[in-house]
This record gives C-alpha cells, sequence and structure tokens, in this order.
C-alpha cells in the first residue's frame, strides 16, 4: 500500500499538482459563488458576499470533480497513450503510465480513492443544505462516469469533434452543480434565468478554450494522435481557444451587468479576452511549434478571470465570514 500511495503521490504531482490545482479548482468556483451571490441580490442595495462552509465544501467538490475526470481519462486512454508514447510522441513518451512509474491498477486505485471522497463530501452538505445540492452532485457525477465509458459508443474514441462534444459541457453541468450550492447556502437569492445562464456559459467557455488549445500542432508535428489541427486546419484550429475566451468576456459582462460591478470587471474582461488573442497573432504571424502551445495563455486567462471576478466582487461588496 505504501509504494501504491507513493506511486499515485508522484503521478499527482507530474499530471494534477495539487499545490496547483486545488487553488485553481477552488478560484474557480469562488468566483462562480461570488458573481452568483452579486446576480442573486440584484434590486436593492448591494449585500456583502457570504462565506463559510459551502464554500469549502464547495471547492473541494469541484476540485475532485475535476480529479476524477483526469482519472477516467487516464484510464480510458491508457491503451492509445502507451502506443503513442511507444511511438516517440514527445506530448507523451514522458507520462508516468509510460514510463512505468505508475501502473494502471494504481490509476484505478485513485479512482475508487475519489469516488469515495466525493461521496462523504455529500454527508454534510445534505446535512447543512438539504438535498438539491446533493442530487446537483449526483447529476454531474452520472455524466461524469457515463463519460468514462464513452457514452457506452465506444467509436467516440475516433471521433475527436464528437468526443469534445458530448464531454467538454460537463464543465457547464459542473456550473449547474455550484448554481444549486450556492442557492441553498446562502437565503434570499434571487436569479433572472438569462444572466444566471450568460454567467455559465462565460464560466464553462474558457475550459473549452484549454481543450482546444491543448491538441493545436503544424502539419509537420502531427502524429498518429487525434489533433484539432489535423481535422480543422492550424489556423481555425489555433484561432478557436482566443475565440472561446472573447466568447467568455463577453458572456460574463452581460451576465454581470444587473449588478453594477465597477470599472474593474470590465478591465479583468479585456485583459482575459488579450492575453489568448496575443498568442494566435503570434501563431498566424511566426508559426512555430512554440507558438502552437496556447494552453498557458489560456489558462492565464482563466485565472485573470476567476481571480478578477473573485477578489473584485469581494473587495467591492466586503465578505460576512461564517454565515
Amino acid at each position: 500500500m505504501k509504494g501504491r500511495t507513493q506511486r499515485i503521490g508522484r503521478y499527482l504531482q507530474s499530471m494534477f499538482p495539487p499545490a496547483l490545482t486545488l487553488p485553481a479548482a477552488a478560484l474557480s468556483f469562488l468566483a462562480g459563488d461570488a458573481a452568483l451571490q452579486a446576480l442573486g441580490s440584484v434590486g436593492g442595495a448591494p449585500r456583502p458576499l457570504r462565506a463559510g462552509a459551502a464554500e469549502l465544501l464547495g471547492a473541494l467538490v469541484v476540485w475532485g470533480l475535476q480529479l476524477l475526470l483526469r482519472v477516467y481519462d487516464e484510464l480510458k486512454d491508457a491503451e492509445t497513450d502507451l502506443r503513442l508514447g511507444a511511438a516517440g510522441d514527445p506530448h507523451y513518451r514522458d507520462r508516468p503510465l509510460v514510463t512505468g512509474e505508475v501502473t494502471v491498477e494504481d490509476i484505478a486505485a485513485l479512482r475508487t480513492w475519489t469516488t469515495t471522497a466525493l461521496l462523504a463530501l455529500q454527508v454534510p452538505i445534505g446535512w447543512l443544505y438539504g438535498a438539491v445540492p446533493v442530487l446537483a452532485f449526483v447529476g454531474v457525477f452520472a455524466l461524469c462516469w457515463l463519460s468514462s465509458r464513452w457514452f457506452f459508443w465506444p467509436a467516440m474514441r475516433d471521433h475527436l469533434l464528437v468526443a469534445f462534444a458530448t464531454h467538454n459541457p460537463i464543465g457547464l453541468f459542473v456550473g449547474g452543480y455550484v448554481l444549486a450550492l450556492v442557492h441553498a447556502a446562502h437565503a434570499g437569492l434571487a436569479f433572472a434565468p438569462a444572466p444566471v445562464l450568460a454567467l455559465l456559459c462565460g464560466l464553462w467557455l474558457p475550459v473549452a478554450a484549454w481543450e482546444l488549445g491543448r491538441k493545436v500542432r503544424l502539419p509537420a508535428e502531427e502524429t498518429d494522435y487525434q489533433t484539432y489541427s489535423k481535422l480543422l486546419g492550424w489556423r481555425l484550429a489555433g484561432t478557436l481557444p482566443a475565440l472561446c475566451v472573447l466568447g467568455a468576456a463577453l458572456c460574463l459582462g452581460l451576465a454581470l451587468r444587473p449588478a453594477r460591478p465597477g470599472a474593474w470587471l470590465w478591465a479583468c474582461l479585456g485583459i482575459a479576452a488579450l492575453v489568448p488573442l496575443g498568442a494566435t497573432l503570434r501563431l498566424h504571424l511566426v508559426p512555430s511549434p512554440r507558438a502552437t502551445a496556447l494552453r498557458p495563455f489560456v489558462e492565464a486567462a482563466g485565472a485573470v478571470l476567476h481571480v478578477g471576478l473573485a477578489v473584485g466582487l469581494a473587495w467591492e461588496r466586503g465578505i460576512v465570514l461564517g454565515s
């Protein structure tokens, strides 16, 4: 057991480092939480944001779901990853599963541990906030599980665009879970459907941009691995992440307009949109393997959005702890 725990620890440090992913998941949750609380109090005087156990538990659930999806992808893509790694694909040859640092059985154990922890978190959530957020979690968990089974169509693994259309919107449903928990935890919030839908889309689109941005290569770099650039051409595929982030900025701006935020929001949205746009322009003007690495720029844009929403709304409205 000790050896397995150590191998899983090394795997996490390589593929899902908690020191980075946990704060990122917490900021993602808190950004949605803060924005929903701001929208839910539209119509009266701006209310301070409330922060308590729901924020801690919700952030842990979001992180756990992200880890579970990472583990599911590792297991269902194991055969492909091993084949690509053995063929020398530079994107796969150094992965822990390919190098033998971790085994498929280790990843399966991590799946069990993560599932158990997520289910355990539902006990205090149900006790404190009722059945609605637990049922919302069950729905998201079921979608994650179905994705691990390719929605019972294994041939989907050979159809990247179909896989994207069926798997990536799970992030939108995670936003729905955040909505259910925030609404149950903080009494007195009333939501208009249109701004909430725009908010959820604005928080999900950077997730879509992240997925699109990590599978862009120039023709000379392509291997047997399916990429969006192979299917759509590198110019179009390399432009889509920036368009997704731009769409996210527009959605968030429209969503939060009724809450009357300060100029800080528009500055935050503008900076976030410009970061991947600059990377896309570089790719088009000076195409190179280095320029196809769009994911860091998308991650930076997402961080700007999440930090901006969470910190900006907290600074503007104040925070009441323990409620």
